[in-house]
């Protein structure tokens, strides 16, 4: 009876291990996972200085809650493994910490991730609109991208373990022939090559495509008298303060932007035309708006003249009468403004002398300006 029993408990071993042998290796269980590559698309057009970013960092959001972020100098392929579940996954460039004039908000919530424009406060910016309207950093450039959402379901993360753990084990097995000296290795080597293609099969790919938020603003103002410009000086109030970066536009915070570089060019020297052009950065207008008459931002410029000391302000009114057009390469727009012509043009500062011994001309950068002489010219 004892020896029939031993009988049965052998036989019954010898069933379990049978089964056991059908089993997926138990490394299929341990890690649930499918491997996700992101590709980012970048077209030549996208990025203004002809050169992509050094590194860019994705935001994966799974079920509706913030899973994970990456940042990697892989700009152009980046290799993650996903959990089954509903994904939802943006880019920026670089990383948060790389920006000195904005701050991000909210990154690990995806509808509401964005950022935002230091302040920089300026004692001489004047505003005739809000007194809580702040003036603010002009923004660095920034890619932003938001993939179509997808799904990791539990079979496909099943059928990738499998084909996955499979080739590492088959690989371990036909570098330990070869390293015996066995060379005889077709069938090892095709099988090899069969899990290998299947799991390039089962890995997802998700495109995104970069686009640069920030647009230009580009003004022009035409003037009389020119030649006697030294320095040019402007802030423009209503600009866009935030930009919800999921959503692809800005919102409705505004603040005033700075902008302190100009060039002069003259158009006709005989009756001393000519024009100044200045050009920042910028989010654009709040709440993803158009120009258009409703709005009511100004434009405040105060010209240094060649006397060191005659400071001509000005005031424009400006909402309707910016202009957005096409972009230059790279960029998300242009706001455009332009005030008078070479025929009628909009200011003429008064003809002041330079100081005796010295010579005149416009300086591109604002300097710190001693307290002068301002005068205030009617529009």
């Amino acid at each position: 009876m004892k020896r029939m029993r031993n009988i049965w408990v052998i036989l019954l071993l010898a069933l379990v291990a049978a089964v056991g042998c059908q089993r997926r290796p138990l490394e299929t269980v341990h890690r649930s996972t499918v491997r996700v590559i992101v590709k980012c698309i970048w077209h030549v057009d996208v990025y203004p200085e002809g050169e992509k970013p050094s590194g860019v960092t994705l935001y994966f959001f799974r079920d509706g809650q913030f899973y994970n972020t990456v940042t990697t100098s892989n700009v152009d392929s980046c290799e993650v493994n996903l959990e089954k579940g509903h994904y939802k996954m943006y880019m920026i460039s670089q990383s948060p910490e790389e920006y000195w004039k904005m701050e991000f908000l909210n990154m690990t919530n995806f509808s509401d991730a964005a950022t935002t424009l230091r302040e920089n406060s300026m004692p001489w910016v004047t505003s005739t609109r809000a007194d809580d309207e702040v003036t603010v950093e002009n923004p660095e450039i920034l890619y932003a991208g938001v993939a179509d959402e997808f799904d990791i379901t539990e079979s496909m993360t099943e059928e990738y373990q499998y084909y996955y753990t499979t080739y590492k084990r088959q690989k371990q097995a036909l570098l330990a022939k070869q390293n015996d000296g066995m060379t005889k290795l077709t069938k090892e080597e095709e099988e090899l090559a069969y899990y290998e293609e299947k799991i390039q099969y089962y890995t997802i790919r998700i495109p995104i495509y970069p686009e640069n938020v920030v647009s230009q603003f580009w003004i022009t103002i035409y003037s009389g008298n020119a030649d006697v410009l030294k320095s040019v000086r402007a802030s423009t109030s209503g600009m866009a303060k935030t930009y919800d970066i999921t959503r692809a536009t800005t919102d409705k915070d505004e603040a005033i932007q700075v902008i302190n570089q100009w060039t002069l060019t003259m158009d006709d020297a005989t009756k001393r035309v000519g024009h100044v052009d200045g050009i920042i950065n910028t989010f654009g207008l709040p709440n993803g708006e158009k120009p258009n008459a409703l709005r009511d931002p100004t434009l405040n410029v105060s010209a240094l003249l060649i006397d060191n000391v005659t400071v001509a302000d000005y005031v424009f009114q400006t909402g309707d009468k910016i202009e957005y057009l096409p972009p230059n390469p790279g960029y998300k727009g242009l706001y455009r403004l332009i005030f008078g012509s070479v025929d009628e043009p909009a200011i003429t500062p008064p003809d002041v002398k330079p100081p005796d011994g010295k010579t005149s001309g416009m300086e591109a950068t604002v300097s710190d300006w001693e307290e002068g002489e301002t005068v205030e010219i009617p529009m």
